[in-house]
């Protein structure tokens, strides 16, 4: 259970040859690149190399534009992704230059084509919507084109006043009358949003005086696009509507076409993308190293496990001038990165405690102890056959759907174990969708006990569970704080535990389970472990011990929502059942049906959240010591960085190619 153990290297050699010792050790993945520039001995940094820092930039810049191309085309690519193994060097900068280039003229284009199609789609309902709004105001005029109201000597404007008080309306109509006299027509409606429109026919004569006008009283006046100007206000606006439906087409079109441009290309532009990006962490890398007058220094972690295969594929791949030396290092060193190296069942459960934090180096990985109890807690609470049938069906929908490795897929993981737990539960309480099983077979089939029958041993049982968690956590917790010599964690969580047995054997003496005559050594198990939890405390144990203890208590207590998420997800479905019963059998199948999909959804998520609480809060409380960062191989791929390497890749100690 503890976290792998890791060893320190370094490496000396010349610094000619730091470019190719850099290509070897990302070809291997194994170490883990610390900053040289840390280390106790006097270094100074590798000398800035101009044309290094030059062909950086112009690496980092087509990476830029492949992940725009590949993006354009469909392909969502993370700043981390790779698609191949490659080695640094690799990158053929002029050729990914010629595929940009080849591409990029007509990609321009295509792309503002779209923007364009994009912006008149969002900008032509915000004319469409006054507009249309406005036309029942004036249906003669609305009719007229440009050039007739022109012929006429009219123009008009539709303006939209920000208010709904009528009032301003009339202040704008005596402004007007005192620049036209009569010689304009006013009307107005109220409109969406608390805001007047109006449209002003006037005449054509008079246009820049109106302008002038409206411009200092600060009204805003509807202008439709250019295109539409010579159009009456009726034909604008179905013009405007046929414009509208017309643009998704088009879009699609362009989109098509960018498709079929850019699809032929992206297998090689990922490829070309991890290559430029595998020169990039290289360069990044030489940045750690340290250096001398002639020589670099490089230092990283591997796995101890690790380093006969390491030193086996450097050795015939570096310059024989090249030294790797391990150095020595405490298993406790905070510098050390976190690599959790579990068996395949419990590699699911890893990024459950990584949502949490990582162990420190040295310490205790809780990833097995999580895998066992995890599952329990959660198939305790859901204790049903049918709705553990379920989640397991789901469960196996889930992995076969989610084939790359990530959260989901170990979700998925942890709910299948979770689901067969919750089937074993469900036997032994006696439920299948709550009572409807019990029915059918017409006879208590419980291996164990009914849980709306068994309240008392439900609550017992949790408790007990609780328990020995919490006493679990507690020992091991004075196991590693007696490995890490930490003699006042040793003394507290002792103490803790002593008194806590004290306080289970005076439960035991008020249940009648133990002889009276045992108290006096029960009552000396806790005066002893409250000494000891003092003594551990200092000049605050005298407050601090007690209430160690009553938060130990108050963990174990924290179990009963076992019990209470239980019954309360059978009581849900016997409620169910019942609907079933009630009017029309259809009707009643289908209130049932719903209240049912209702408690499968929340015994999927609820127990879930509830055990793993049960596990960062009471349980990892006791042992657990977080802080520590995670294990990145140089030159691993983004889903095998923190992943130790598969026994198959080994062979007689060496990497295999």
């Amino acid at each position: 259970m503890a976290v792998e153990r890791m060893a320190k290297i370094c490496l000396i050699g010349p610094r000619s040859e730091l470019d190719e010792t850099l290509e070897q050790l990302h070809r291997v993945e194994l170490v883990h690149l610390a900053d040289a520039h840390r280390e106790s001995y006097d270094l100074s940094s590798t000398p800035a190399d101009t044309n290094r820092a030059t062909r950086a930039d112009e690496l980092r810049f087509l990476a830029t534009e492949l992940v725009a191309l590949l993006e354009l085309a469909g392909i969502r690519v993370a700043d981390s992704d790779d698609r191949v193994d490659v080695v640094p060097g690799a990158a053929d900068v002029a050729q990914i230059r010629r595929d940009i280039e080849d591409v990029a003229p007509r990609v321009e284009a295509l792309t503002a084509h779209r923007d364009r199609l994009e912006d008149e789609r969002v900008i032509l309902p915000r004319y469409i919507a006054p507009l249309r709004q406005l036309l029942p105001l004036i249906p003669d005029i609305a009719d007229l084109t440009e050039d007739e109201l022109r012929r006429l000597r009219l123009d008009t404007v539709a303006l939209v006043l920000n208010t709904d008080d009528e009032s301003v309306v009339a202040l704008l109509r005596e402004e007007l009358a005192g620049h036209l006299d009569d010689r304009f027509e006013l009307v107005h409606t109220r409109m969406d949003d608390g805001v007047i429109g109006c449209v002003l026919v006037f005449p054509h004569k008079e246009t820049r005086a109106v302008h002038e006008l409206l411009g200092k009283e600060h009204v805003r006046h509807v202008a439709v696009p250019k295109d539409y100007e010579r159009f009456s206000l009726t034909v604008t606006v179905a013009r405007m509507q046929e414009r509208l439906a017309a643009i998704p087409g088009e879009i699609a079109a362009v989109d098509a076409e960018l498709t079929a441009l850019l699809a032929p290309r992206t297998g090689r532009w990922l490829d070309e993308l991890a290559s430029l990006r595998a020169e990039l962490e290289q360069t990044d890398a030489a940045g750690l190293t340290g250096s001398t007058e002639r020589t670099f220094v490089l230092v990283g972690w591997v796995p101890r496990r690790d380093l006969p295969a390491l030193e086996a594929a450097l050795a015939t791949s570096l310059h024989p001038s090249i030294v790797i030396e391990e150095m020595p290092v405490d298993r406790h060193d905070p510098s050390a990165p976190v690599l959790l190296r579990n068996q395949r069942p419990a590699r699911p459960f890893e990024f459950l405690v990584k949502l949490m934090d990582l162990p420190r180096p040295g310490t205790l990985d809780p990833t097995g102890l999580m895998t066992l109890f995890l599952p329990i807690l959660f198939g305790a609470m859901v204790g049903d056959v049918i709705y553990g049938a379920l989640l397991l069906v789901i469960a196996i929908v889930m992995k076969r759907r989610i084939t790359s490795p990530g959260p989901l897929r170990d979700l998925a993981s942890v709910l299948f174990v979770g689901s067969i737990w919750s089937i074993v539960f469900g036997v032994l309480f006696g439920e299948a969708l709550g009572d409807l099983g019990k029915n059918v077979l017409g006879f208590d089939w419980a291996l164990w006990f009914y849980r709306p029958d068994g309240l008392v041993p439900l609550l017992v049982f949790a408790i007990a569970l609780g328990a020995t968690h919490i006493v679990l956590g507690l020992a091991l917790g004075i196991w590693q704080g007696w490995r890490e010599r930490h003699r006042g964690e040793v003394l507290e969580r002792t103490g803790t535990l002593l008194a806590l047995v004290g306080v289970f054997g005076l439960a035991a003496l008020a249940a009648g389970m133990l002889p009276g005559g045992t108290i006096t050594p029960v009552i000396a198990l806790i005066v002893v472990g409250l000494v000891l939890a003092m003594i551990a405390h200092g000049r605050m144990g005298v407050l601090m011990a007690p209430l160690e203890l009553i938060g130990v208590l108050s963990n174990i207590l924290s179990y009963l929502r076992i019990a209470a998420v239980g019954l309360a997800s059978a009581y849900l479905a016997i409620v169910a059942n019942r609907f079933a019963e009630l009017g029309p059998i259809w009707f009643g199948i289908i209130v049932a049906a719903f209240f049912h999909a209702l408690n499968l959804a929340l015994a999927g998520f609820s127990p879930m959240i509830q055990s793993m609480r049960l596990h960062y809060v009471e349980f990892f409380s006791k042992f657990f010591a977080g802080g520590g960062h995670p294990f990145r191989a140089f030159g691993a791929r983004a889903d095998r960085r923190d992943r130790p390497v598969p026994d198959q890749q080994r062979t007689d100690g060496a990497l295999a190619p």
